[in-house]
Formats: C-alpha cells, structure tokens, sequence
C-alpha cells in the first residue's frame, strides 16, 4: 500500500471498514470455532503525530477445527481472496523452527493489509491445536479537522 500521503478519514469509517473486512475474511474462512472476536485498536503511523495520523489494527484468531480443516481454509483464502480485491503478496511458510504456514495479501481499494498465520501442533511449539491468527492494519489516514485519532 502507499504510505506517502494519508487519506483524510474519519476514524468511525475505518473502524467500520475493518469490521467489514474482518467479517468478510470470516466467510472466507467458513469454520465452525472458538472465535477471539475482532477488536480494533487504534495505532500509530510511524513518527507522525498521533493527534492527527492514525491507523486501525484488527486482531483475531480462531481455534477449534482440525489441522486439515484450518489448512483448507488457507488454501479457500488463497483461492477467493483475489476475487475479492485482494492482492496476495506473499504465501508461504515463516522462518521459523515450527515453519507456520502465512499469507499476507493487501487490498488498494480499501487500503488495508492482512497477516494470516497458521499455527499447529509440532515438536517445536508447546500448542495442543491449532490456531488461526488474523492481523488486519489500515494504511495510514489522517484525521478530520477537529478529530482526535483516538490513540
């Protein structure tokens, strides 16, 4: 996403928008589970002042389906994800000893970047089932006049 010049936008609109995004991503993903429900917090954009310049970050994560069942859902969120204005950047497996399996995809129109990391059991990691985490960020916006970002 381009970072150089801020859309001015209300932060309701964003948090919004990424509630929207959050559930769409939840259709995608089309699974029964234990949901860590959406929360949206209000972040900073680099060195810019957090009274005028914000981004909205999203995080979540489900458990509960099986392996397979979270692996076919990663691979329906590489299928449909495209079809849904989003853009894969990367699609892979983390450089770690656990070697999660991640995606990262970034939607123009909407201005928003996702992280989405599969964690499963292995000898490397103490988890007993796997878990889906979900990071959702905006790009950064700047405030209305007379707004506070919230942060």
């Amino acid at each position: 996403m381009n970072e150089d010049e801020p859309t001015v936008k209300d932060v309701s609109k964003v948090k919004r928008q990424s509630n929207d995004l959050s559930r769409d991503l939840l259709g995608i993903i089309n699974l029964r589970s234990d949901l860590d429900p959406p929360g949206y917090a209000v972040g900073l954009c680099g060195d810019r002042d957090s009274e005028k310049f914000y981004r909205i970050n999203n995080f979540w994560s489900i458990a509960g389906p099986s392996g397979a069942e979270m692996r076919a859902a990663m691979d329906r969120l590489v299928a449909k994800l495209p079809e849904s204005g989003w853009e894969i950047a990367e699609n892979g497996r983390e450089n770690t000893q656990a070697k999660s399996r991640y995606l990262k995809a970034n939607n123009e129109e909407s201005k928003f970047s996702v992280y989405l990391v599969l964690r499963e059991p292995s000898p490397h990691s103490d988890r007993t089932r796997p878990l889906l985490s979900v990071s959702l960020v905006s790009a950064c916006h700047q405030a209305p006049e007379g707004q506070k970002t919230g942060y």
